[in-house]
């Protein structure tokens, strides 16, 4: 790739000599997934403005399109472009947006597609001060005016992108409802979750992942040996519903009990510091860390272990606090972990609130002893399919039966299905199934988390059961790219890949 101009240094030497030799310079900057005609005269117009085009391609890692892009990795994508004549050189800019490139190459013209012109067109957000940058080097902006396309259409329609029950699914949506018109059902939800006082309730957990390296079996005992390579630790549990709930509410409360000073003036730090804490320390609590033990070259989970006390905590002050407050919130939010915190008596004033939504999880500490069963009633219930079986006592029956049977205590209810997707029914409304969307999963803890947070802010405030479902499955998705606790899912990643599945 001769064209290619692969560091910073590269990139100073090359237009230095450009400058010595008085050549005008135009800088197109994108991410080029997939090239079509548009490009080409996106291209040739650019190429037109002076002596010199140099394409800089976005690298992977700050793509921003939302779930599984891009579809080409990086050095595919700048390989292709330096195939095209009329493209002089090509870089990768490894930054957020193409600010400290323009500083680099100081070009004259920087150059946007039409669908710049808007500030619509900028999902990405960036242009506003990429343009400064421009203006202060002593260029010009200048927006070509030719044919437009786009490539995540071209990628979801005429490559492997999707499967046929994913495509399916997708283009019944496309089918029944415009871009613009799913584009402002998503917004005007957002604003009215925006107006939400809501309160987050829920066990804090330490997620600790430890990578170690088998060894095989000793010639001793039949047990598997391990050398530890490395270790991280996450705040699971209820804190990542709290960071993505912030995202879509501009008024969040969060009640939890810790023990150890530390993991409070720690949530602090990793929190969104609009939250209201109120975290109550209990010497009796033991702090919940579960640690799971992984392959360090495949990335399988071996075993975990539990580091918790697993009784009823009945801390009199949180109770207290429910009592006076629970009538506050427009929208009381419920991740019941089942270790100790939610006990039948707080469950009884949780259920006064104006509206409440609740995960209730089974897990191998509580196994039969935590069932959603314990709340008599809810307005929106998250569980899996395992968790419905459980509390109805049904091994067999098809999850339709099961739905009928809770519809008259619970108004709306999602069941998650791993890989197989997932249900929504809501009130008075048909049932909707809609498929998992991530091909291939790293890392599938906190995904049925992801999806309670974006679903409970939806169901709440949309009667719309295709763009509940959507969003949900688009927000377990992007979550199992994410190993462990180490992001959370953003509301704008969540809105991108609304908008770019649905071209």
């Amino acid at each position: 790739m001769l064209k290619f101009l692969e560091n910073k240094e590269k990139i100073k030497k090359k237009i230095l000599n450009l400058r010595k030799e008085k050549r005008k310079i135009t800088l197109a900057h994108g991410v080029f997934d997939l090239i079509h005609l548009g490009h080409l005269d996106y291209f040739k117009e650019a190429k037109q403005l002076s002596d010199i085009l140099i394409v800089s391609v976005t690298a992977d890692k700050y793509v921003d399109k939302g779930l599984n892009k891009p579809f080409f990795g990086e050095k595919d994508r700048a390989f292709f472009l330096t195939a095209l004549e009329m493209v002089d050189y090509v870089v990768i800019n490894h930054q957020s947006d193409s600010t400290e490139l323009i500083n680099l190459i100081k070009p004259n013209y920087y150059v946007k597609g039409p669908d710049y012109k808007k500030k619509e067109g900028d999902l990405a957000g960036n242009l506003s001060k990429e343009k400064r940058a421009v203006i202060k080097n002593g260029g010009k902006i200048f927006f070509t005016s030719g044919r437009q396309h786009s490539s995540s259409k071209l990628i979801n329609e005429k490559l492997d992108f999707l499967n046929d029950d994913q495509k399916k699914n997708i283009n019944k949506i496309k089918k029944n409802y415009s871009r613009d018109s799913l584009k402002q059902k998503f917004e005007e939800t957002i604003k009215k979750s925006k107006k939400d006082k809501i309160l987050v309730i829920g066990e804090i957990i330490v997620d600790t992942y430890r990578y170690v390296e088998p060894l095989g079996q000793p010639s001793k005992e039949n047990i598997l040996s391990s050398n530890t390579i490395s270790s991280e630790s996450f705040f699971g549990g209820a804190i990542p519903v709290v960071n993505n709930v912030s995202q879509m509410s501009n008024n969040v409360t969060f009640i939890s009990v810790f023990n150890n000073k530390k993991i409070k003036s720690t949530i602090k730090k990793k929190l969104n510091k609009k939250i209201k804490l109120k975290l109550f320390r209990n010497s009796n609590f033991i702090d919940i860390e579960k640690i799971r033990y992984v392959n360090n070259k495949s990335f399988s989970k071996m075993f975990e272990v539990y580091n918790f006390k697993n009784k009823s905590l009945m801390d009199k002050r949180i109770l207290s606090d429910l009592k006076k407050n629970i009538n506050k919130y427009d929208h009381v939010i419920v991740c019941d972990f089942g270790h100790g915190l939610i006990d039948n008596e707080m469950v009884k004033i949780l259920q006064k609130s104006k509206y409440i939504s609740a995960n209730i999880q089974t897990n191998s500490g509580n196994r039969g002893y935590n069932l959603f069963t314990k709340y008599k009633k809810l307005d929106f219930l998250s569980i899996d399919e395992p968790e419905l079986r459980l509390g109805l006592v049904d091994k067999e029956n098809h999850h339709e039966i099961m739905l009928k049977k809770i519809k008259n205590k619970y108004k709306n209810v999602m069941l998650t299905k791993g890989i197989d997707g997932l249900v929504f029914k809501k009130e008075k409304s048909k049932t909707v199934y809609f498929p998992a969307l991530a091909t291939n999963p790293r890392d599938t803890i906190g995904a049925g988390d992801t999806t309670f947070s974006f679903a409970s802010c939806f169901v709440k405030n949309s009667k719309d059961s295709n763009l509940i479902s959507f969003v949900s499955a688009i927000a377990g998705a992007l979550k199992v790219n994410i190993i462990g606790h180490r992001s959370y899912v953003r509301l704008n990643d969540v809105f991108k890949t609304f908008i770019n599945l649905t071209k």
